[in-house]
Protein backbone atom coordinates (compact mmCIF):
# COMPACT_ATOMS: atom_id res chain seq x y z
CA UNK A 1 0.00 0.00 0.00
CA UNK A 2 1.58 3.24 -1.12
CA UNK A 3 0.87 6.10 1.27
CA UNK A 4 2.68 9.17 2.54
CA UNK A 5 6.29 8.49 3.41
CA UNK A 6 6.75 11.36 5.90
CA UNK A 7 4.46 11.79 8.89
CA UNK A 8 6.79 13.29 11.49
CA UNK A 9 5.26 15.83 13.82
CA UNK A 10 1.83 17.42 13.76
CA UNK A 11 1.45 20.73 11.97
CA UNK A 12 -1.65 21.76 13.87
CA UNK A 13 -0.34 20.75 17.27
CA UNK A 14 3.01 22.42 16.68
CA UNK A 15 1.29 25.62 15.67
CA UNK A 16 0.37 26.30 19.29
CA UNK A 17 3.81 25.69 20.82
CA UNK A 18 5.21 28.91 22.28
CA UNK A 19 8.93 29.28 23.04
CA UNK A 20 9.42 31.40 26.19
CA UNK A 21 10.72 34.87 25.41
CA UNK A 22 11.97 37.51 27.83
CA UNK A 23 9.91 40.56 26.89
CA UNK A 24 11.21 44.04 27.71
CA UNK A 25 7.92 45.81 28.32
CA UNK A 26 9.66 49.09 29.10
CA UNK A 27 11.36 49.61 25.70
CA UNK A 28 10.58 53.00 24.22
CA UNK A 29 8.57 53.26 20.99
CA UNK A 30 9.63 55.51 18.13
CA UNK A 31 8.20 58.99 17.85
CA UNK A 32 5.09 58.87 15.69
CA UNK A 33 6.62 60.96 12.89
CA UNK A 34 9.76 58.78 12.90
CA UNK A 35 7.51 55.77 12.46
CA UNK A 36 5.74 57.44 9.54
CA UNK A 37 9.11 58.17 7.92
CA UNK A 38 10.14 54.53 8.34
CA UNK A 39 6.90 53.33 6.77
CA UNK A 40 7.20 55.73 3.83
CA UNK A 41 10.69 54.44 3.03
CA UNK A 42 9.58 50.82 3.35
CA UNK A 43 6.56 51.31 1.08
CA UNK A 44 8.74 53.00 -1.53
CA UNK A 45 10.48 49.63 -1.91
CA UNK A 46 7.38 47.43 -1.99
CA UNK A 47 7.67 44.44 -4.34
CA UNK A 48 11.42 44.94 -4.92
CA UNK A 49 13.73 41.92 -5.00
CA UNK A 50 17.05 41.27 -3.25
CA UNK A 51 19.06 42.73 -6.14
CA UNK A 52 16.67 45.46 -7.31
CA UNK A 53 17.51 49.15 -7.36
CA UNK A 54 16.31 50.47 -4.02
CA UNK A 55 14.56 53.79 -3.42
CA UNK A 56 17.91 55.44 -2.56
CA UNK A 57 19.39 54.44 -5.93
CA UNK A 58 21.60 51.61 -4.70
CA UNK A 59 21.48 47.86 -5.28
CA UNK A 60 19.48 45.77 -2.86
CA UNK A 61 19.54 46.17 0.90
CA UNK A 62 22.97 45.81 2.54
CA UNK A 63 24.19 42.29 1.65
CA UNK A 64 20.80 41.03 0.37
CA UNK A 65 22.11 40.46 -3.16
CA UNK A 66 25.53 38.93 -2.43
CA UNK A 67 25.61 37.66 1.15
CA UNK A 68 25.31 33.98 0.23
CA UNK A 69 28.66 33.50 -1.50
CA UNK A 70 27.93 36.16 -4.09
CA UNK A 71 24.28 35.19 -4.41
CA UNK A 72 21.21 36.50 -2.57
CA UNK A 73 20.94 35.54 1.09
CA UNK A 74 17.79 35.32 3.21
CA UNK A 75 17.35 39.06 3.50
CA UNK A 76 14.38 39.98 5.71
CA UNK A 77 16.73 41.44 8.35
CA UNK A 78 18.77 43.23 5.67
CA UNK A 79 15.63 44.98 4.50
CA UNK A 80 14.36 45.98 7.95
CA UNK A 81 17.80 47.24 9.00
CA UNK A 82 18.25 49.17 5.72
CA UNK A 83 14.87 50.90 6.06
CA UNK A 84 15.62 51.89 9.64
CA UNK A 85 19.05 53.20 8.65
CA UNK A 86 17.58 55.26 5.81
CA UNK A 87 15.30 56.87 8.41
CA UNK A 88 18.29 57.80 10.60
CA UNK A 89 17.77 55.03 13.16
CA UNK A 90 20.77 53.77 15.15
CA UNK A 91 21.19 50.23 13.76
CA UNK A 92 24.31 49.27 15.74
CA UNK A 93 24.18 45.59 16.68
CA UNK A 94 21.80 44.58 13.89
CA UNK A 95 23.06 41.96 11.43
CA UNK A 96 21.63 40.01 8.47
CA UNK A 97 20.15 37.61 11.07
CA UNK A 98 16.51 38.23 11.98
CA UNK A 99 17.29 37.19 15.56
CA UNK A 100 19.57 40.21 16.04
CA UNK A 101 16.40 42.32 16.32
CA UNK A 102 15.42 40.29 19.41
CA UNK A 103 18.43 41.70 21.27
CA UNK A 104 18.07 45.29 20.09
CA UNK A 105 16.92 48.21 22.32
CA UNK A 106 16.33 46.09 25.41
CA UNK A 107 14.57 43.25 23.66
CA UNK A 108 11.01 42.55 22.60
CA UNK A 109 7.81 44.12 23.88
CA UNK A 110 4.18 43.18 23.40
CA UNK A 111 2.61 46.37 22.02
CA UNK A 112 3.17 47.28 18.35
CA UNK A 113 3.82 50.82 17.13
CA UNK A 114 4.10 52.11 13.58
CA UNK A 115 7.75 51.76 12.52
CA UNK A 116 8.51 48.94 14.97
CA UNK A 117 9.96 45.65 13.84
CA UNK A 118 7.88 42.53 14.43
CA UNK A 119 9.95 39.42 15.15
CA UNK A 120 8.69 35.92 14.37
CA UNK A 121 9.67 32.66 16.11
CA UNK A 122 12.43 34.17 18.26
CA UNK A 123 14.17 31.56 20.43
CA UNK A 124 15.43 33.98 23.07
CA UNK A 125 19.04 33.28 22.16
CA UNK A 126 19.56 35.31 19.00
CA UNK A 127 17.69 33.26 16.38
CA UNK A 128 14.39 34.15 14.69
CA UNK A 129 12.64 32.92 11.54
CA UNK A 130 11.58 36.31 10.16
CA UNK A 131 11.39 40.04 10.82
CA UNK A 132 9.20 42.72 9.20
CA UNK A 133 8.20 46.35 9.80
CA UNK A 134 4.84 47.45 11.23
CA UNK A 135 3.13 49.87 8.82
CA UNK A 136 -0.29 50.22 10.48
CA UNK A 137 -1.76 49.47 13.91
CA UNK A 138 -5.51 48.96 14.22
CA UNK A 139 -7.91 47.60 16.81
CA UNK A 140 -5.96 44.48 17.69
CA UNK A 141 -4.50 44.18 14.18
CA UNK A 142 -1.40 45.22 12.27
CA UNK A 143 -0.22 45.55 8.71
CA UNK A 144 3.44 44.82 8.02
CA UNK A 145 5.94 45.02 5.20
CA UNK A 146 8.81 42.54 4.98
CA UNK A 147 11.63 41.55 2.69
CA UNK A 148 12.39 38.01 1.54
CA UNK A 149 8.75 36.94 1.26
CA UNK A 150 6.91 34.84 -1.30
CA UNK A 151 9.89 33.28 -3.07
CA UNK A 152 9.97 30.07 -5.06
CA UNK A 153 11.18 26.91 -3.38
CA UNK A 154 14.71 25.96 -4.38
CA UNK A 155 15.61 29.56 -5.21
CA UNK A 156 13.76 31.41 -2.46
CA UNK A 157 16.05 34.36 -1.66
CA UNK A 158 16.58 35.33 -5.30
CA UNK A 159 12.90 35.15 -6.24
CA UNK A 160 11.37 36.62 -3.05
CA UNK A 161 10.26 40.24 -2.79
CA UNK A 162 9.33 42.99 -0.39
CA UNK A 163 5.67 42.39 0.40
CA UNK A 164 2.90 44.20 2.26
CA UNK A 165 0.85 41.90 4.52
CA UNK A 166 -2.31 42.20 6.56
CA UNK A 167 -4.28 43.22 8.34
CA UNK A 168 -3.80 40.37 10.79
CA UNK A 169 -3.94 39.91 14.56
CA UNK A 170 -1.19 41.70 16.49
CA UNK A 171 -1.45 39.30 19.46
CA UNK A 172 1.64 37.41 20.49
CA UNK A 173 1.53 33.74 19.57
CA UNK A 174 0.78 31.83 16.40
CA UNK A 175 -0.41 33.97 13.47
CA UNK A 176 -2.56 31.93 11.09
CA UNK A 177 -2.21 34.74 8.53
CA UNK A 178 1.61 34.65 8.47
CA UNK A 179 1.90 30.96 9.32
CA UNK A 180 4.43 31.86 12.03
CA UNK A 181 4.53 32.75 15.70
CA UNK A 182 4.69 36.46 16.62
CA UNK A 183 7.29 36.63 19.39
CA UNK A 184 7.13 40.38 19.98
CA UNK A 185 7.99 43.86 18.76
CA UNK A 186 11.10 46.00 18.98
CA UNK A 187 11.23 49.79 18.63
CA UNK A 188 13.92 51.75 16.76
CA UNK A 189 16.43 53.95 18.58
CA UNK A 190 16.50 57.55 17.35
CA UNK A 191 15.56 58.32 13.78
CA UNK A 192 14.62 61.44 11.88
CA UNK A 193 11.24 62.89 11.09
CA UNK A 194 12.20 65.74 8.79
CA UNK A 195 12.63 63.77 5.59
CA UNK A 196 9.39 63.66 3.60
CA UNK A 197 8.08 60.17 3.30
CA UNK A 198 7.63 58.94 -0.27
CA UNK A 199 3.99 58.83 -1.26
CA UNK A 200 2.80 55.22 -1.08
CA UNK A 201 1.41 53.76 -4.25
CA UNK A 202 -2.39 53.63 -4.15
CA UNK A 203 -3.84 50.34 -3.02
CA UNK A 204 -4.86 48.17 -5.96
CA UNK A 205 -8.57 48.11 -6.69
CA UNK A 206 -10.02 44.65 -6.26
CA UNK A 207 -10.94 43.04 -9.56
CA UNK A 208 -13.47 40.32 -10.19
CA UNK A 209 -11.03 38.04 -12.00
CA UNK A 210 -10.98 34.25 -12.23
CA UNK A 211 -7.99 32.09 -13.08
CA UNK A 212 -9.49 28.89 -14.49
CA UNK A 213 -7.38 25.76 -14.92
CA UNK A 214 -8.42 22.73 -16.96
CA UNK A 215 -6.90 19.36 -17.81
CA UNK A 216 -7.32 18.61 -21.50
CA UNK A 217 -7.82 15.22 -23.09
CA UNK A 218 -4.03 14.79 -23.36
CA UNK A 219 -3.43 15.17 -19.63
CA UNK A 220 -2.03 18.71 -19.97
CA UNK A 221 -3.08 21.69 -17.85
CA UNK A 222 -4.31 24.84 -19.57
CA UNK A 223 -5.20 28.22 -18.05
CA UNK A 224 -7.62 31.00 -19.04
CA UNK A 225 -8.51 34.22 -17.25
CA UNK A 226 -12.03 35.60 -16.92
CA UNK A 227 -12.52 39.30 -16.17
CA UNK A 228 -16.10 39.62 -14.94
CA UNK A 229 -15.96 43.42 -14.89
CA UNK A 230 -15.41 43.58 -18.65
CA UNK A 231 -17.00 40.23 -19.50
CA UNK A 232 -13.87 39.13 -21.39
CA UNK A 233 -12.01 35.82 -21.31
CA UNK A 234 -8.42 35.26 -22.37
CA UNK A 235 -7.63 32.32 -24.62
CA UNK A 236 -6.66 29.04 -22.97
CA UNK A 237 -2.87 28.66 -22.81
CA UNK A 238 -0.82 25.66 -21.73
CA UNK A 239 0.84 26.00 -18.34
CA UNK A 240 4.54 25.37 -19.10
CA UNK A 241 6.21 22.05 -18.36
CA UNK A 242 3.43 19.60 -17.54
CA UNK A 243 1.95 16.38 -18.94
CA UNK A 244 0.21 13.26 -17.68
CA UNK A 245 -1.77 15.27 -15.12
CA UNK A 246 -4.71 13.57 -13.40
CA UNK A 247 -5.99 16.06 -10.79
CA UNK A 248 -5.58 19.80 -10.14
CA UNK A 249 -6.26 22.35 -7.42
CA UNK A 250 -5.35 26.05 -7.45
CA UNK A 251 -5.26 28.77 -4.81
CA UNK A 252 -4.17 32.40 -5.14
CA UNK A 253 -2.31 34.53 -2.57
CA UNK A 254 -1.93 38.12 -3.71
CA UNK A 255 -0.69 38.15 -7.29
CA UNK A 256 0.65 34.58 -7.21
CA UNK A 257 -1.31 31.46 -8.15
CA UNK A 258 -0.15 28.26 -6.46
CA UNK A 259 -1.11 25.36 -8.73
CA UNK A 260 -1.07 21.80 -7.43
CA UNK A 261 -1.31 18.72 -9.68
CA UNK A 262 -1.23 14.95 -9.34
CA UNK A 263 1.08 13.38 -11.92
CA UNK A 264 0.72 9.97 -13.49
CA UNK A 265 3.13 8.68 -10.82
CA UNK A 266 0.65 9.56 -8.04
CA UNK A 267 2.87 12.38 -6.71
CA UNK A 268 1.72 15.94 -6.00
CA UNK A 269 3.68 18.68 -7.78
CA UNK A 270 3.33 22.45 -7.58
CA UNK A 271 4.19 25.48 -9.71
CA UNK A 272 3.72 29.18 -8.99
CA UNK A 273 2.26 31.59 -11.53
CA UNK A 274 3.03 35.30 -11.06
CA UNK A 275 0.02 37.08 -12.58
CA UNK A 276 1.85 40.43 -12.50
CA UNK A 277 4.94 39.25 -14.39
CA UNK A 278 3.11 36.61 -16.45
CA UNK A 279 5.71 33.98 -15.51
CA UNK A 280 5.57 30.43 -14.14
CA UNK A 281 8.09 28.63 -11.95
CA UNK A 282 9.02 25.03 -12.85
CA UNK A 283 6.94 22.24 -11.33
CA UNK A 284 8.46 20.68 -8.21
CA UNK A 285 7.31 17.75 -6.07
CA UNK A 286 5.79 18.52 -2.66
CA UNK A 287 8.05 16.76 -0.12
CA UNK A 288 7.05 13.37 1.24
CA UNK A 289 4.05 12.14 -0.77
CA UNK A 290 3.13 9.26 -3.10
CA UNK A 291 0.10 7.25 -4.15
CA UNK A 292 -2.18 10.31 -4.17
CA UNK A 293 -5.69 10.09 -5.61
CA UNK A 294 -7.37 13.47 -4.90
CA UNK A 295 -6.21 16.92 -3.78
CA UNK A 296 -7.78 20.15 -2.50
CA UNK A 297 -6.06 23.36 -1.42
CA UNK A 298 -7.10 26.49 0.43
CA UNK A 299 -5.17 29.43 1.91
CA UNK A 300 -5.14 31.20 5.28
CA UNK A 301 -2.97 34.30 5.02
CA UNK A 302 0.30 33.34 3.34
CA UNK A 303 -0.07 29.63 4.19
CA UNK A 304 -1.57 27.04 1.86
CA UNK A 305 -3.27 24.10 3.53
CA UNK A 306 -3.05 21.16 1.12
CA UNK A 307 -5.26 18.10 1.56
CA UNK A 308 -4.73 14.79 -0.25
CA UNK A 309 -6.29 11.34 -0.20
CA UNK A 310 -3.79 8.51 -0.21
CA UNK A 311 -4.16 5.09 -1.77
CA UNK A 312 -5.61 3.94 1.57
CA UNK A 313 -8.62 6.29 1.16
CA UNK A 314 -7.50 8.49 4.07
CA UNK A 315 -7.07 12.27 4.03
CA UNK A 316 -3.64 13.74 4.83
CA UNK A 317 -2.63 17.38 5.10
CA UNK A 318 0.54 19.48 4.78
CA UNK A 319 1.03 23.23 5.19
CA UNK A 320 3.05 25.34 2.77
CA UNK A 321 4.28 28.57 4.36
CA UNK A 322 4.95 30.89 1.43
CA UNK A 323 6.37 33.61 3.70
CA UNK A 324 9.24 31.31 4.73
CA UNK A 325 9.26 28.93 1.75
CA UNK A 326 8.81 25.79 3.86
CA UNK A 327 6.44 22.80 3.99
CA UNK A 328 5.37 20.82 7.04
CA UNK A 329 5.37 17.02 6.84
CA UNK A 330 2.12 15.34 5.78
CA UNK A 331 -0.03 14.07 8.63
CA UNK A 332 -3.38 12.30 8.76
CA UNK A 333 -6.51 14.34 9.39
CA UNK A 334 -8.14 12.62 12.39
CA UNK A 335 -11.05 10.23 12.02
CA UNK A 336 -11.56 9.49 8.33
CA UNK A 337 -11.37 6.55 5.91
CA UNK A 338 -12.86 5.36 2.62
CA UNK A 339 -12.85 8.88 1.17
CA UNK A 340 -13.83 9.38 -2.46
CA UNK A 341 -13.79 13.19 -3.00
CA UNK A 342 -12.54 16.20 -1.01
CA UNK A 343 -13.03 19.97 -1.01
CA UNK A 344 -11.82 22.72 1.34
CA UNK A 345 -12.45 26.38 2.04
CA UNK A 346 -11.41 28.77 4.82
CA UNK A 347 -13.27 31.26 7.02
CA UNK A 348 -10.80 33.26 9.08
CA UNK A 349 -8.22 30.87 10.54
CA UNK A 350 -10.58 27.87 10.29
CA UNK A 351 -10.54 25.45 7.37
CA UNK A 352 -13.80 23.70 6.58
CA UNK A 353 -12.97 20.34 5.02
CA UNK A 354 -15.60 18.34 3.11
CA UNK A 355 -15.35 14.70 2.05
CA UNK A 356 -17.61 12.15 0.40
CA UNK A 357 -17.49 8.74 2.02
CA UNK A 358 -17.82 5.35 0.37
CA UNK A 359 -21.58 5.67 1.04
CA UNK A 360 -21.86 8.70 -1.28
CA UNK A 361 -22.61 11.04 1.64
CA UNK A 362 -20.86 14.34 2.34
CA UNK A 363 -19.17 14.78 5.73
CA UNK A 364 -17.38 17.82 7.15
CA UNK A 365 -14.72 18.59 9.77
CA UNK A 366 -13.27 21.92 10.88
CA UNK A 367 -9.56 22.55 11.37
CA UNK A 368 -8.92 25.52 13.67
CA UNK A 369 -5.38 26.63 12.83
CA UNK A 370 -5.39 29.23 15.62
CA UNK A 371 -5.84 26.57 18.31
CA UNK A 372 -4.35 23.59 16.46
CA UNK A 373 -7.42 21.34 16.72
CA UNK A 374 -9.80 19.40 14.46
CA UNK A 375 -13.46 18.74 15.10
CA UNK A 376 -14.85 15.23 14.43
CA UNK A 377 -16.34 14.56 11.00
CA UNK A 378 -20.10 15.10 10.90
CA UNK A 379 -22.58 14.43 8.11
CA UNK A 380 -23.80 17.50 6.24
CA UNK A 381 -27.60 17.27 6.59
CA UNK A 382 -29.81 15.89 3.82
CA UNK A 383 -27.55 14.41 1.15
CA UNK A 384 -26.82 11.05 -0.49
CA UNK A 385 -25.56 9.65 -3.77
CA UNK A 386 -23.04 12.49 -4.19
CA UNK A 387 -20.46 12.16 -6.94
CA UNK A 388 -18.44 15.40 -6.82
CA UNK A 389 -18.18 18.38 -4.46
CA UNK A 390 -16.68 21.88 -4.31
CA UNK A 391 -16.89 24.58 -1.63
CA UNK A 392 -16.24 28.33 -1.34
CA UNK A 393 -16.82 30.97 1.33
CA UNK A 394 -18.66 34.30 1.26
CA UNK A 395 -18.18 35.99 4.61
CA UNK A 396 -18.82 33.41 7.35
CA UNK A 397 -21.03 31.28 5.10
CA UNK A 398 -19.79 28.24 3.17
CA UNK A 399 -21.40 27.58 -0.20
CA UNK A 400 -21.26 23.83 -0.81
CA UNK A 401 -22.00 22.46 -4.28
CA UNK A 402 -22.52 18.79 -5.11
CA UNK A 403 -23.25 16.69 -8.19
CA UNK A 404 -26.01 14.24 -7.34
CA UNK A 405 -26.67 10.79 -8.78
CA UNK A 406 -28.88 12.48 -11.40
CA UNK A 407 -25.83 14.48 -12.64
CA UNK A 408 -27.37 17.78 -11.58
CA UNK A 409 -25.76 20.40 -9.32
CA UNK A 410 -27.19 21.03 -5.85
CA UNK A 411 -26.30 23.77 -3.38
CA UNK A 412 -26.48 23.98 0.41
CA UNK A 413 -25.22 26.86 2.57
CA UNK A 414 -23.54 26.47 5.94
CA UNK A 415 -23.85 29.58 8.11
CA UNK A 416 -21.00 29.12 10.59
CA UNK A 417 -21.97 32.24 12.56
CA UNK A 418 -25.41 30.76 13.27
CA UNK A 419 -24.34 27.09 13.21
CA UNK A 420 -26.99 26.11 10.65
CA UNK A 421 -27.21 24.48 7.22
CA UNK A 422 -29.81 25.14 4.56
CA UNK A 423 -31.36 22.23 2.68
CA UNK A 424 -29.80 21.15 -0.63
CA UNK A 425 -31.55 22.75 -3.61
CA UNK A 426 -30.95 22.07 -7.33
CA UNK A 427 -29.41 24.92 -9.30
CA UNK A 428 -31.47 25.99 -12.30
CA UNK A 429 -30.63 25.01 -15.86
CA UNK A 430 -28.06 22.22 -15.69
CA UNK A 431 -27.87 18.48 -16.42
CA UNK A 432 -25.32 15.86 -17.41
CA UNK A 433 -22.65 17.47 -15.19
CA UNK A 434 -19.38 15.57 -14.68
CA UNK A 435 -17.08 17.98 -12.79
CA UNK A 436 -17.49 21.22 -10.82
CA UNK A 437 -15.35 23.94 -9.26
CA UNK A 438 -16.03 27.43 -7.92
CA UNK A 439 -14.44 30.63 -6.67
CA UNK A 440 -15.97 33.55 -4.80
CA UNK A 441 -15.48 37.33 -5.02
CA UNK A 442 -17.43 39.26 -2.40
CA UNK A 443 -20.99 37.92 -2.37
CA UNK A 444 -20.73 36.44 -5.87
CA UNK A 445 -19.88 32.81 -6.59
CA UNK A 446 -18.53 31.87 -10.01
CA UNK A 447 -19.44 28.23 -10.61
CA UNK A 448 -17.87 26.15 -13.38
CA UNK A 449 -19.12 22.80 -14.62
CA UNK A 450 -17.95 20.28 -17.20
CA UNK A 451 -20.89 18.94 -19.17
CA UNK A 452 -21.32 15.55 -20.82
CA UNK A 453 -19.84 17.12 -23.98
CA UNK A 454 -16.51 17.78 -22.22
CA UNK A 455 -17.02 21.56 -22.34
CA UNK A 456 -16.75 24.00 -19.42
CA UNK A 457 -19.80 26.16 -18.63
CA UNK A 458 -20.12 29.02 -16.14
CA UNK A 459 -22.99 30.40 -14.03
CA UNK A 460 -22.76 33.17 -11.44
CA UNK A 461 -24.65 33.24 -8.15
CA UNK A 462 -25.27 36.61 -6.52
CA UNK A 463 -25.87 35.77 -2.86
CA UNK A 464 -26.71 39.39 -2.05
CA UNK A 465 -29.80 39.20 -4.29
CA UNK A 466 -30.32 35.43 -4.24
CA UNK A 467 -30.19 35.10 -8.04
CA UNK A 468 -28.25 32.95 -10.53
CA UNK A 469 -27.30 33.72 -14.11
CA UNK A 470 -27.91 31.09 -16.81
CA UNK A 471 -25.05 28.69 -17.61
CA UNK A 472 -22.97 29.78 -20.59
CA UNK A 473 -20.02 28.13 -22.29
CA UNK A 474 -16.57 29.44 -21.40
CA UNK A 475 -14.99 30.34 -24.77
CA UNK A 476 -12.52 28.09 -26.54
CA UNK A 477 -12.48 24.77 -24.68
CA UNK A 478 -13.32 21.11 -25.31
CA UNK A 479 -12.34 17.65 -24.12
CA UNK A 480 -11.93 18.83 -20.53
CA UNK A 481 -11.23 16.20 -17.86
CA UNK A 482 -10.81 18.22 -14.64
CA UNK A 483 -11.12 21.88 -13.59
CA UNK A 484 -10.12 24.22 -10.77
CA UNK A 485 -10.70 27.95 -10.28
CA UNK A 486 -9.24 30.64 -8.04
CA UNK A 487 -9.71 34.38 -7.63
CA UNK A 488 -7.31 37.21 -8.45
CA UNK A 489 -7.03 40.69 -6.97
Amino acid sequence: MSTFTSRRGAALALATAIVPVSLAFGASPAHASVGSNIVGIALANNYKTACATNSAGGTGFYSSCTGNGGRPENWCADFAKWVWAQAGVNVAGLTPAAGSFGRYNGGLHSTPHVGDAVVFAYDGAGYADHVAIVTEVGNGTIKTIGGNEGGQRGNFAATSRVRLDGPYSSALGYSSYMGQRISGYVSPIGGTDNAPAPTPAPAPVAKDVTNLFAIGSGGTVFNAGGDFASGAWSAFQQVPGNSGIEQISAVQIGAVVHLFVIGSDGTVYTADGDTTAGAWSPFQAIPGNSGIKKIAATAVGSTVHLFATGSDGTIYTADGNYATGSWSPFQQVPGNSGIQEIAATAVGSTVHLFATGSDGTVYTADGNYATGSWSPFQQVPGNSGIKKITAVSTGTTVRLFAIGSDERIYNANGDYAAGTWSTFQPLPGNSGIKKITANAVGNTVHLYAVGSDGTVYNANGDYATGSWSPFQQVPGNSGIQEISATSGT
